[in-house]
């Protein structure tokens, strides 16, 4: 059995997760097995014949742990389509959504909601990979025809919500997002990027996507939702038939991104506010002798933290 592939897209466990595993198998062995799929024959080398697309996790922490011999059930009915569906849900199914980051939530949510989606096309497999994944197998499945997402009137959009305890706004974000290139994929994943800037990017061409890529690697920058936004704009506003058009989206994509554009001087001028702070609600984080311009300059610092950082505060508690 060959081991985990090396163009597997999902990153396996480290660490005390890892450590854990191991250790559970150990004390109890596997008691869920790996799915795999036979190698075709110009694919099997030595003593290869069957390849892990389920349990590679349990695969790697099953080696450490001592094994030489792991429960497999064996999968010979599934095309290449269905093979990446299965292997991208179970992934979502087995880890949980909050231990992924968020391409790979994308990548899974995207599968499960097409998989949906695509309801003449094998309905059944996503309760088989859910049989699968708790050890069961294809045979103990419900039908199509029992399967809640069937068409019973529940949009596809909200089946995908309902599994994963997500909003309708949040599945489709995710969709969203599952059309970004790889470069900025590492971005959200680091959460540089926000989630919604991310949205506003990922209505862009790829190959624009490329070049805005660029940028922010060149003047090691990351766009803010306003200017994810301004991209989206430029992108619409700028014709893609001409080497002329690809050069000012370059161009435009810089100014944006150092916040010197024409975008950000078509913008309004905000009108003055006038208000009155209440300095006994902030008198405890002030010293007596702070002076006025003292005090006008630590709030608008704080202002100024506030606003950089509430975005990313927000895709966490709301993605």
């Amino acid at each position: 059995m060959r081991p985990c592939e090396p163009k597997h897209q999902f990153r396996l466990y480290e660490g005390e997760r890892f450590n854990e595993m191991v250790e559970s198998i150990k004390d109890y062995g596997i008691l869920s097995p790996l799915t795999v799929i036979p190698l075709p024959p110009d694919e099997i080398g030595g003593q290869y014949e069957y390849e892990v697309f389920i349990g590679h996790n349990r695969l790697e922490c099953g080696k450490v742990a001592g094994l030489t011999e792991v429960p497999c059930i064996i999968r010979e009915d599934l095309t290449v389509e269905e093979i990446d569906i299965i292997s991208k849900i179970s992934n979502l199914l087995q880890r949980g959504f909050s231990d992924l980051p968020h391409s790979e939530r994308a990548e899974a949510i995207a599968a499960y909601y097409n998989a949906i989606k695509h309801q003449g096309r094998r309905t059944d497999l996503i309760p088989q990979v859910e049989a699968l994944i708790n050890g069961e197998t294809a045979d103990n499945t419900e039908s199509a025809d029992g399967d809640t997402s069937s068409p019973s009137g529940n949009k596809s959009i909200d089946v995908a919500g309902e599994k994963f305890g997500l909003s309708k706004n949040s599945v489709a974000r995710y969709i969203r997002l599952n059309n970004l290139i790889n470069g900025l994929k590492e971005y959200l994943d680091s959460e540089e990027l926000a989630i919604r800037a991310g949205v506003s990017l990922s209505y862009i061409e790829a190959e624009r996507q490329h070049t805005i890529h660029g940028q922010m690697k060149r003047y090691e920058v990351c766009p803010s939702m306003k200017q994810a936004e301004q991209l989206r704009k430029l992108n619409a506003d700028t014709p893609d038939d001409a080497d002329d058009g690809d050069n000012t989206f370059l161009l435009g994509c810089a100014d944006i991104l150092l916040g010197r554009g024409a975008y950000d001087k078509e913008q309004k001028p905000k009108k003055t506010i006038n208000f009155k702070l209440d300095r006994s609600a902030v008198s405890s984080y002030f010293k007596e002798n702070d002076t006025e311009e003292e005090i006008q300059e630590t709030v608008m610092e704080a202002l100024q933290f506030y606003h950089q950082f509430r975005d990313k505060y927000m895709e966490t508690e709301n993605p």
